[in-house]
Formats: structure tokens, C-alpha cells, sequence
């Protein structure tokens, strides 16, 4: 799923070796959302959930990975269009005769996507984007629309009816969602998001046990 704005900056899927990384990115986003104790997940949660050790993970049942994930990816300088990474770029796309051996381009992780399928006993198969991020430094370059539509576009591909996600009400990206074409639910249609978390789940269980 090679999504490529240009050749500098490309959308793909999280391999193993991004994990930390991406890992990283997950916590800088909870820092940015103001709750920097909310992450609990390590580098081995991921690549179990993820599917990442190559063996069948998810419901217990052999099932497929609980979540997907996508990484944007970038070479070094990508936000600078004269920086030497493009330099070096025009420099690999030019071969001669004098031409000295291109060392590799430096790439590195600018952003991460989270999903997983979900079912709506309205309209079916539905993708639920849990997380979508792109790193301070690197925003306002287009980027955001790049991931977003390759995000959109795995979902038609995987035959999903619809894309849900949820957002803070004071995150600016909400103005990038409505341009987007997304609707708020909670004011369209007064649906409200609800969680039961662990400890309300155990206390539920034990109240059942009495």
C-alpha cells in the first residue's frame, strides 16, 4: 500500500522494526492529547496483537490480528525541498560513467495509523481508526490528506462500508476531518461515545458473583 505523494514521503504497512518507533509516536500522541499516563502498551503487546510473530493472533480463536497499522514514512529533509536528502535524490536519479556508488537515503518515521475492522448491524463491515498521527514537525505539508485518503482507500478496498473515529472536542484537526468529508455523530445525530473500562468490567463481574 505504497501511497506516494511524492518520492520523499510514502504511506505503507508497520513491519516489525517500526514497532518501537511507532511505540514512541503513540505516546508522544497521549502527551499531545493531555493524558500522558494513558498509554500501557509495550513493543511484545503489539507485536502479539498485531500479528507481528508470525504466528495467528487475535480472538483466541485463531483469528486474524486484532488491529492494522500503517506508518508514513519519509526521507530525511522530506519538509525541506532543498535539503540533502532531495539533493541526493537528483543526484541517484542522474547515473554516468563518473558517477561515484549512491550511499542509501536516510529514512525515518513521521507518522502511524491504528485500525481494526468493527460491524454495523446497519451497513456491515465498518474500518474503526483508532489513532492517526503525524509528528509536530512535519504538519502542514499535505502529509495529513496523503495518510488520510490512503486510509480511506484501504478501507473501500477491504469492503468497508464506512470509517469511524473519534476526536477531542478541542482538537484543531476537527476542521481537517469535516474538509475531509466526515461528520460529527454526536452533533448529527446525538450519539454519544461510552467505554467501560477494566476496572468497571471486574467490578461488574463481581457484582455477578455475589
Amino acid at each position: 500500500m505504497a501511497t506516494a505523494k511524492d518520492s520523499a514521503v510514502i504511506v505503507r504497512r508497520t513491519q516489525r522494526d517500526d514497532l518501537p518507533e511507532v511505540i514512541a509516536m503513540i505516546q508522544e500522541l497521549a502527551d499531545f492529547e493531555k493524558m500522558p499516563d494513558g498509554p500501557q502498551l509495550t513493543v511484545d503487546d503489539l507485536i502479539r496483537d498485531g500479528g507481528f510473530d508470525g504466528r495467528q493472533s487475535g480472538d483466541g480463536d485463531g483469528g486474524a490480528p486484532v488491529f492494522h497499522s500503517f506508518v508514513l514514512e519519509a526521507t530525511a529533509d522530506a519538509d525541506d525541498p532543498d535539503g540533502p536528502a532531495n539533493q541526493e535524490q537528483l543526484q541517484t536519479s542522474m547515473p554516468g560513467p563518473a558517477s561515484k556508488p549512491a550511499r542509501p537515503l536516510t529514512r525515518k518515521l513521521i507518522g502511524y495509523a491504528i485500525c481494526y475492522y468493527s460491524y454495523s448491524t446497519w451497513q456491515g463491515k465498518s474500518l474503526a481508526l483508532e489513532d492517526i498521527y503525524i509528528r509536530p514537525a512535519y504538519r502542514g505539508n499535505g502529509y495529513g490528506e496523503l495518510f488520510f485518503r490512503a486510509l480511506a482507500k484501504h478501507a473501500k478496498e477491504s469492503r468497508c462500508s464506512r470509517v469511524d473515529f473519534h476526536v477531542l472536542n478541542w482538537n484543531p484537526a476537527t476542521k481537517f476531518y469535516r474538509r475531509m468529508g466526515a461528520l460529527d455523530l454526536t452533533e448529527a445525530e446525538s450519539w454519544h461515545f461510552y467505554r467501560l473500562q477494566k476496572d468497571a468490567i471486574d467490578r461488574l463481574l463481581a457484582d455477578d458473583r455475589q
